[in-house]
């Protein structure tokens, strides 16, 4: 009643805002709080000096006196034994500090090169049974070479090959790829048997020519067992690949291998010289090769050209033995009546295309690869090459003489370089360039040595730019687009366990398989279009990649009458993309950025 009085009051007075009615009940709430509590206190200390002997003013004397300090808070600390509450992120940074030790982060040393390999060759030495100790009898070059020779068997001084075991496994369909390749033929002929129903419902197929096509499948395939296989090493380079894949080669096949570095092509020769058959197509030699191939083993036939042009080079290509051609023009049946007998009618069993540079080339500073490195800026593959051949442009000239628009174009476009136009305008300022060293510092006036972000250093920047330079002086990206588009389909073996060959006799029995390893986006890219598409150059709507063929609602892609045979996309993917093993990487950094994609010829 007291409280409701002092409201009225207060309201009669002119306190009419409801902001000054809350302030004074909420004032007469703690007065009233304050004087209970005094009240209460009032009563517990006579409650507690009637229960005492001693009187009240000794009672009062003897209290503890609290100083200044005790009054001071103490150090804040996270007790998860406490009943306190604690948010949830809260709780999960407690039980991280408990779980690593009081840090945040567990933070583990990651083991290096040297620990790596040391301890490989310890497992190798323990497994024989020896207890000499590694590091007085090995130095760390030749722990390296000894463990090379263990992970990766077909590295040599020249070139160290990525992804051997998965390359050749692809190749030859053995292995993982193997059970993906039965996986796919699977599919395929339930495939066809449902197009066969269909057809065989509507009369446009008879019973009799579905058991011809079948007579003439199962013919075709006891006979390609049989048959000898021919293989394209389209970049030769060390000849690790070759060497790997002749290895597990049958007597009678062949491999084509392919490079336009002189140096390359010998060094290959050289190192396959038990499957040498002939030294032909070698334009230039570098010393005398002596082919000591015998009968009962594979045949190596190297050749010396750009893969952009293997159209031409492998149809003029005979066999050193039989003197018939291995493809020829590869005709149609119609005009191939009048072409002499071929060793290899069906087609190219498997086609390897190992993009990049070889170690050997960045190694050596004379031809201008390796930033790291001081030499001309030269960077043309085929540099070392005396025929007229040889490209006249070289990294100067594009340096020395390129515009800023031209030189930010090609940065981008090759290098995906964020700092395109910056470092233009440094290489136009400190012209003129002539060694790797120049470009590195124009480089480095506009990026700094070390950053925050690996991209951003003076390292992966100048990476970037020689990348770029590299792929214009060579022309990379023409070459690339050509032997994808031209080359590889018209080489190829075309499946005939393929759905789309219904009602067709006579269809090839073979299966002709693409592996592409690449090294960086604009290569990747390429390789997965032309694989996926048909073709490199896809624009569809918005910008966005599409397939150059017209397709129905469910994909199928719509084929006119007056199309060609085989108009249609010629591969089909086999697989996801392949990448290097982490043991393989610690061994070979260049094969961290490696991815292989592999595709069937339809």
């Amino acid at each position: 009643m007291d409280r409701i009085a002092k409201l009225i009051m207060a309201a009669i007075f002119g306190m009419s805002s409801i902001r000054a009615v809350v302030a004074t009940a909420a004032r007469t709430r703690s007065i009233d709080a304050r004087r209970f509590q005094n009240v209460h206190n009032n009563i517990a200390f006579v409650s507690s000096a009637s229960s005492s002997s001693l009187p009240i003013r000794e009672q009062h004397d003897a209290r503890p006196v609290v100083t200044r300090a005790q009054h001071q808070l103490t150090s804040f600390s996270l007790d998860t034994t406490s009943g306190r509450q604690f948010h949830s992120s809260t709780q999960l940074l407690m039980a991280k500090r408990k779980k690593n030790g009081g840090r945040t982060k567990k933070t583990e040393k990651a083991p290096s090169k040297r620990s790596i390999k040391l301890s490989k060759l310890a497992q190798l030495d323990s497994e024989d049974d020896d207890d000499e100790d590694v590091d007085g009898i090995l130095d760390f070059e030749d722990a390296e070479q000894d463990e090379s020779a263990v992970v990766t068997p077909f590295a040599t001084e020249y070139h160290a090959p990525v992804m051997p075991k998965e390359c050749i496994d692809a190749l030859l369909q053995q292995g993982v790829f193997g059970e993906m390749m039965d996986d796919k033929l699977e599919r395929w002929r339930k495939k066809k048997s449902i197009a066969e129903a269909k057809l065989k419902k509507a009369g446009l197929l008879d019973d009799d020519e579905v058991e011809t096509e079948e007579a003439s499948n199962s013919a075709e395939t006891s006979e390609s067992i049989r048959r000898p296989r021919l293989f394209v090493d389209g970049t030769l380079g060390g000849g690790g690949h070759s060497q790997a894949l002749l290895e597990q080669l049958s007597p009678g096949d062949i491999l084509i291998g392919c490079d336009q570095d002189s140096e390359a092509i010998s060094t290959a020769s050289a190192r396959l010289s038990k499957y040498l058959g002939t030294s032909e197509y070698i334009v230039e030699k570098n010393g005398e090769l002596s082919c000591s191939w015998e009968e009962g083993s594979p045949m190596f036939i190297p050749v010396q050209s750009n893969f952009r042009n293997l159209v031409d080079v492998l149809s003029t290509i005979r066999h050193p033995t039989s003197g018939k051609l291995l493809l020829g023009k590869r005709l149609k049946k119609q005009d191939s009546e009048s072409e002499e007998e071929l060793e290899f009618p069906k087609g190219v069993n498997g086609m390897l295309l190992d993009l990049g540079v070889s170690s050997h080339q960045i190694n050596t500073g004379e031809r201008g690869f390796a930033f790291m490195k001081d030499g001309p800026l030269d960077m043309r593959m085929d540099s070392n090459s005396t025929t007229a051949a040889v490209s006249s442009l070289t990294a100067a000239d594009i340096c020395n003489e390129f515009d800023e628009a031209t030189l930010i174009s090609l940065l981008r476009t090759y290098g995906d370089e964020p700092r395109a136009r910056r470092i233009a305008s440094a290489i136009i300022e400190s012209r003129p360039l002539h060694t790797t060293t120049d470009l590195v510092h124009a480089i480095n006036t506009v990026t700094p040595t070390f950053a925050r972000q690996k991209r951003a250093g003076l390292i992966a920047t100048s990476a970037r730019v020689f990348q770029a330079l590299r792929i214009v002086v060579n022309e990379e990206d023409g070459a690339l687009t050509e032997v994808l588009e031209r080359v590889a389909p018209w080489a190829l073996a075309r499946s005939g366990s393929h759905h789309s060959n219904v009602g067709k006799n006579g269809s090839d029995g073979d299966d002709g398989i693409l592996a592409v390893l690449s090294y960086h986006s604009m290569e990747d890219k390429m390789a997965k279009r032309v694989i996926r598409d048909g073709s490199v150059d896809l624009v569809g709507r918005r910008g966005r990649g599409g397939s150059l063929f017209e397709r129905d609602l469910f994909g199928n892609i719509i084929q006119n009458e007056g199309d060609e045979e085989g108009s249609h996309v010629p591969f089909e993917p086999l697989g996801k993309p392949q990448k290097a093993t982490d043991e393989e990487v610690a061994i070979n950094s260049r094969a961290r950025s490696a991815t292989l994609r592999l595709g069937i010829r339809i």
